[in-house]
């Protein structure tokens, strides 16, 4: 990557942090006011403002990456019109979180993101994912842990039958690599194993009328996310495809079959 790109990076990475450390601010406090106001009146206005903190804070990156930086987004297929549904997606790159708030984000529901709990440490990131009461995770660490995560996602899906805010899952688990790859043997040649736990719980908490959207995120170029910040990746293809929650009867089966399927965009 020539010097410019590294510079680019550098003024986005900015971008990013200053944005970010001014809505939390925000976020913080309607956080903290969750906590003491209990009425469901004063809990919906809450809701209500920090989701418009939240499509400002988004919409300052996607004007900076799509229109600065000059990164275009692909875009195939049609978001259902639903204020909560559950959206399953590959992982890249960090890059990800940009792209999906620029392909779904921009046109539709504000992204509640599965975390692993050790995110809440990182500054600013934590901050907002605790803000915004992202369910977290212990990814089988420590006693007890499955039943906890299970609780959690468990939890949190059924705040989507009275909150607006689509439950986003990366069924991976965690970013492609390809010593990932290697480990895992996976059969794909682009993907990492699907794991089908975070997926079933949800859906075994959602209204059957629940859309499931499939997200499939193809980079036509370098994934490096710093390399993705000072726009070393021109182009971006996002397919989306919808699906009812009472459709899918085996977890398992239905992400093997739309992996599958994913693996077939990046030829």
């Amino acid at each position: 990557m020539n010097p410019f790109r590294h510079l680019l990076s550098l003024l986005t990475a900015l971008v990013v942090v200053v944005n970010l450390g001014f809505w939390v601010i925000f976020l913080l406090l309607f956080a903290f006011l969750r906590l003491a106001l209990t009425a469901p009146d004063m809990r919906r206005r809450i809701s209500t403002a920090t989701e418009w903190i939240y499509r400002r804070a988004a919409g300052v990156h996607n004007f900076w990456m799509f229109r600065v930086v000059g990164i275009q987004l692909e875009i195939e297929g049609h978001l259902p019109d639903h204020p909560a549904p559950i959206i399953i997606s590959n992982h890249q790159s960090w890059m990800d979180i940009p792209v999906l708030h620029g392909a779904i984000t921009a046109q539709g529901p504000i992204l509640k993101f599965l975390i692993k709990r050790e995110l809440l440490w990182v500054p600013i990131i934590g901050w907002i994912c605790y803000a915004l009461n992202f369910p977290r995770l212990n990814r089988g660490k420590g006693k007890g842990a499955r039943g906890k995560d299970f609780a959690a996602i468990q939890a949190f899906s059924k705040t989507l039958n009275t909150e607006r805010g689509a439950l986003m899952i990366y069924a991976e688990g965690t970013r492609f690599t390809r010593q990932k790859h290697h480990n895992q043997k996976s059969p794909y040649r682009h993907l990492l194993l699907p794991r089908p736990g975070g997926l079933k719980i949800a859906l075994e908490s959602v209204p059957p009328e629940t859309p499931v959207i499939d997200v499939s995120i193809v980079y036509r170029g370098d994934t490096n996310f710093w390399h993705c910040l000072g726009g070393s990746t021109r182009s971006i293809k996002v397919v989306i495809r919808t699906y009812q929650a009472t459709d899918i009867h085996d977890v398992r089966s239905w992400l093997t079959a739309r992996w599958e399927e994913k693996d077939q965009f990046f030829t």
